[in-house]
């Protein structure tokens, strides 16, 4: 019993995991943010995992290309990684540079609905009344915290360019995941293969990111920041642990839980991690309408996941 009920909820650990591992990245990305621009933060993060799933891919013996795919099947993946792991995740930092992690994360859990939007249009997802109870639950307890009243803490017009640009990046990288979703059905849970498309997935956002970086006039003041011993390790713990752990364990709950949005509310919970630690790490407001909203979230989510 014990077994299977691992295997159940196998998914849903999954992505509780990413959760946890992308929520620490976010407040070293932050960190590393006040010296770094975006565009390079995207570009090194990009790398350092994708040398981490070559060195994994060969201690692990797992082949570095897999044939059994379509070439549709290859271009969605190159197209979802163009959007997610390129354009979505520039802005993404952008964005977390301007409004700070506590607001991020909040905003993030808009992405549910968003990743509801696009399964509805893409791949006819129905979910079911408690899971649509749930959904609701979680999407008015970021409604709470959307207009919290905080003018003391930023200017208006960046919190409002800074938000814009972050749902931007989640309506690039939700479009990206649910396209992959059949992808990742089709293989049948085999899990060396659902770590390989999370590998190749990464390569386009790694091209991409460079092809921008490159042509910046000022790339070289850019890179300035990096001969700081405490700027490189950020960048490498973060990269390591966001991109590369958290990356992997996201894909693994996105290919082993059924419906998309459910797998994207569950990965929302990073939000609690990160207005935590947010608070202190980087000693960012936390109130008690937060900390309402952020209960008011788990409800929603417990009424998700338990089947």
């Amino acid at each position: 019993m014990n077994q299977i009920l691992d295997l159940i909820y196998f998914g849903e650990l999954s992505m509780l995991l990413a959760a946890f591992c992308w929520s620490i990245a976010v407040i070293i990305f932050k960190s590393a943010s006040n010296k770094l621009s975006p565009l390079l933060i995207t570009a090194l993060k990009n790398t350092i995992a994708l040398l981490c799933f070559i060195v994994f891919f060969i201690i692990a013996d797992i082949p570095i290309w897999y044939d059994k795919l379509n070439n549709i099947d290859y271009l969605k993946i190159i197209i979802s990684g163009f959007l997610g792991m390129g354009l979505g995740d520039i802005l993404f930092i952008y964005a977390l540079s301007q409004i700070g992690a506590n607001r991020i994360a909040i905003i993030n859990c808009f992405e549910p609905a968003v990743i509801y939007f696009f399964s509805i249009i893409l791949l006819g997802t129905i979910l079911t009344m408690q899971q649509l109870i749930g959904f609701l639950i979680v999407i008015i307890s970021i409604l709470i915290i959307t207009y919290e009243k905080d003018i003391d803490d930023i200017d208006p017009t960046i919190k409002r360019k800074g938000m814009l640009i972050h749902i931007f990046a989640i309506l690039l990288s939700s479009f990206g995941i649910v396209l992959i979703k059949p992808v990742l059905s089709k293989i049948n849970n085999i899990i060396h293969v659902q770590l390989w498309i999370t590998a190749f997935r990464l390569f386009p956002g790694f091209i991409i990111a460079w092809i921008i970086f490159l042509f910046q006039k000022n790339k070289w003041t850019l890179l300035q920041p990096l001969k700081q011993s405490d700027v490189l390790w950020k960048i490498i713990i973060s990269s390591g642990l966001g991109t590369f752990i958290a990356l992997n364990f996201w894909i693994l709950g996105y290919a082993n839980i059924e419906k998309p949005p459910i797998a994207s509310i569950i990965g929302q919970t990073s939000a609690v991690f990160i207005v935590v630690l947010s608070f202190i790490i980087l000693k960012e407001r936390i109130s008690k309408l937060r900390i309402i909203s952020i209960l008011t979230a788990i409800i929603g989510v417990v009424l998700i996941t338990i089947k």
